[in-house]
């Protein structure tokens, strides 16, 4: 989710180049839990 949530915010259209350069790149635990927050806040409003 965190993947795709970046790709959808990326105006500049550059996220492809941008992770070419960190293919060792990795979401830390953190990253994650914010994103299922987001969505969780997100699915609780309806």
């Amino acid at each position: 989710m965190r993947y795709m949530k970046e790709i959808v915010e990326d105006k500049n259209l550059e996220f492809a180049t941008k992770w070419e350069r960190k293919s060792n790149l990795a979401y830390t635990q953190e990253d994650i839990d914010v994103v299922r927050a987001e969505w969780e806040n997100h699915v609780m409003q309806f």
